[in-house]
């Protein structure tokens, strides 16, 4: 969601040596350590903000957020032939893009944190297909209009504008009126990461490569996923599993779009991996761990 500085110049991450690469990693590591190794991975979630920025206050004031942006690993350096460096695909005030990973880190007011899916049936086929379908929409524009709106909710007591939309699958399927959030083409950075995750399982789901289950895993609204955890699938036959979930991310596409940095840091099916502030990348396993990490403030 932020604004990012283009530089006219954009380093490259340091090569670690053979023997740097069979020695047991030392934490806090480098940054540049860090990205030349095997530890990031496609589909991670990275989530920032920067301090001493009205743009990222602002954010973070709308959505009751500790952070102002997110973004998804595109590309990883071991993993590609021909790049030396990681990057991302955003939504950021020029659309849907791709950004160098070191823009983030460079800055040293920004704090980052990075999310994974561990779910087994998460494997790098599918990785590969969720940053494929965020892509679909590169240069789509990035919608100011809904960070508004979640403000202009959050003040009335409404979260995006929807009173009581949770009613269970069925029938919220068959009530669902309201699609005021969303213009077509029109992201904010949360809502990219997440349709990424949504289209790709739904997808996976209706052609019966994977159950109904899957998509509850990854919705990143609480609220939302809750239609579906609460579902008994078994009352239903393989074919109306298959059409509940097509309507289920087709009606609720707004919402899914809307979905805010907050809703991506506090969400369980996301697992915590690393912290990144002044430099130096941490390890954390929970989100006790990255909430101490994170209340950091650089001077």
């Amino acid at each position: 969601m932020e604004f990012i500085a283009k530089r006219a110049h954009t380093p490259t991450v340091r090569q670690v040596t053979p023997s740097e690469a069979t020695a047991p990693p030392s934490w806090p590591m480098p940054v540049a350590e860090f990205l030349a190794g095997r530890y990031l991975k496609r589909a991670d979630v990275v989530l920032t903000r920067k301090q001493n920025d009205w743009r990222s206050w602002f954010i973070r004031w709308a959505t009751h957020s500790k952070f102002s942006h997110s973004a998804l690993v595109f590309l990883v350096p071991y993993d590609e032939v021909g790049f030396d460096n990681t990057f991302v695909i955003e939504a950021a005030s020029e659309g849907v893009d791709l950004t160098n990973l070191l823009d983030y880190v460079n800055d040293r007011r920004t704090v980052l944190g990075i999310k994974r899916c561990t779910k087994e049936w998460f494997d790098w086929e599918i990785q590969s297909h969720v940053r494929g379908r965020t892509l679909n929409s590169i240069k789509s524009r990035y919608s100011y209009r809904t960070i508004w709106q979640i403000a202009m909710a959050s003040l009335d007591r409404l979260l995006y504008g929807v009173r009581n939309r949770i009613q269970g699958p069925e029938k919220a399927l068959k009530t669902r009126t309201n699609k005021s959030l969303m213009a077509p083409n029109e992201f904010i950075c949360s809502g990219l990461v997440q349709m990424g995750f949504a289209t790709v399982i739904g997808d996976r789901v209706k052609q019966g490569k994977l159950p109904p289950t899957a998509l509850a895993e990854i919705i990143f609204d609480d609220d939302l996923a809750s239609t579906l955890s609460k579902t008994d699938w078994s009352t239903h036959t393989p074919e109306a599993q298959r059409e509940i979930i097509y309507e289920y991310v087709a009606e609720f596409e707004d919402v899914l779009e809307a979905v805010t940095p907050e809703d991506l840091a506090v969400t369980k099916h996301l697992d915590w991996i690393y912290v990144i502030r002044d430099g130096k990348v941490y390890p954390v396993v929970s989100a006790v761990d990255a909430s101490k990490l994170l209340d950091w403030e650089p001077t």
